[in-house]
């Protein structure tokens, strides 16, 4: 499945940190009706947080670069 995503955005959530996107995910979750933005907004969440996990450097280096424009 092929996500469309904004990198500005990205990083914004990246920014926040883990707990944060985490908890914002448990909270989307547990909705049982999403409007279209939630739905999204929920699986941007989603792969943010995999990012986060698998490479948590190349995550602050991104945050980082970001920040500096």
């Amino acid at each position: 499945m092929s996500v469309e995503r904004s990198i500005e955005r990205d990083v914004k959530a990246m920014s926040m940190g883990l707990d944060t996107v985490v908890s914002q995910i448990e909270m989307l979750s547990g909705n049982v009706k999403l409007r279209k933005a939630e739905r999204k907004r929920l699986s941007r969440l989603e792969a943010i947080r995999k990012q986060m996990v698998e490479n948590p450097d190349e995550c602050k280096k991104l945050v980082k670069r970001y920040k500096e424009m």
